[in-house]
């Protein structure tokens, strides 16, 4: 099967979203002191710039391997982005969410605790979009971008209301993170969010249909994927379904052992309110941090 059929790509894509997730997690949950953290951070730095190099490569080329190679780079750039929140390296204040707090107070805490993550990704967009946005195949960047908004949109969900955002996989370095999560109800702004990630897949699927050039259907087919994916992970916040299974195998031994720990949906915890910090925000959740529910 030639990489440049749809099918093709999709398993390529799904396979790859798979992966790197798993392997972010096991490393991270690997880097439990601070001499781990930052070797972690030293290689995930020098997995970072081999993406730079994959997307400006990839936006050179108007090609199949073009398309491929700027999309995966921007994975990689985006792993280090994940690496480092879910490290607990680069994330915010680093204190729970106080108790009784409603409102532009609350948005407060909940913006001061992943403030660092979120500056240092709209930086990332700011530069990849100076050095990309003139070139030839601009998928690599277009990857970035989905990876960005759709992280906002799962950061808005679990902050205004997800039921399922605490996950099992979240690591030690964010768990003070729960307490801003809100797991007492669905916000009514679920399905206005929903219905626009399917809007932007429909028409990514059409770009694919309706393109002739092979590295445009590569490209079309892989962004069409990611956000497929997206769209999941956002159900997967407010759906009894678990993700645990799919990266139980990156999890430390003694975290495997562990029962999930879900936050009652009560009156208690309408304190609660959100951000993100799982495989599924990552690319997700970007996602993930993007691209768990919930390690954010």
């Amino acid at each position: 099967m030639p990489l440049a059929h749809p099918l093709a790509v999709v398993l390529i894509a799904i396979s790859v979203w798979w992966l790197s997730t798993g392997l972010v997690l096991a490393l991270v949950y690997r880097s439990n002191t601070a001499r781990r953290s930052l070797v972690l951070m030293a290689v995930m730095t020098l997995v970072g710039a081999g993406g730079f190099g994959l997307m400006l490569y990839g936006a050179a080329q108007q090609t199949v391997l073009g398309s491929y190679a700027g999309f995966f780079g921007a994975l990689l750039i985006w792993a280090w982005h994940e690496a480092a929140f879910l490290s607990g390296l680069v994330t915010g204040r680093r204190s729970q969410c106080p108790v009784g707090l409603i409102g532009f107070a609350r948005f407060k805490a909940a913006w001061q605790a992943v403030r660092d993550h979120e500056i240092a990704i709209l930086i990332t967009v700011l530069l990849l979009w100076f050095a990309l946005s003139d070139a030839a195949n601009l998928y690599g960047l277009a990857a970035f971008g989905l990876l960005w908004v759709m992280r906002i949109s799962a950061k808005m969900l679990i902050f205004l209301g997800a039921p399922h955002a605490v996950s099992e996989l979240m690591p030690s370095g964010i768990t003070h993170l729960k307490r801003h999560f809100r797991t007492d109800r669905t916000t009514p702004l679920f399905p206005i969010l929903l219905a626009a990630a399917t809007g932007v897949f429909a028409i990514l699927v059409i770009g694919a249909a309706r393109s002739s050039a092979d590295h445009d259907v590569v490209g079309h087919t892989l962004l069409a994927t990611f956000m497929a994916l997206a769209i999941i992970e956002h159900l997967i916040l407010v759906l009894p379904v678990s993700d645990t299974a799919l990266w139980r195998w990156a999890m430390a031994r003694k975290d495997k052992r562990k029962p999930a720990q879900r936050r009652p949906s009560d009156r208690v915890t309408a304190i609660q309110g959100a951000l993100p910090a799982t495989p599924r925000a990552s690319w997700g959740a970007v996602a993930h941090d993007t691209i768990g529910k919930r390690k954010d």
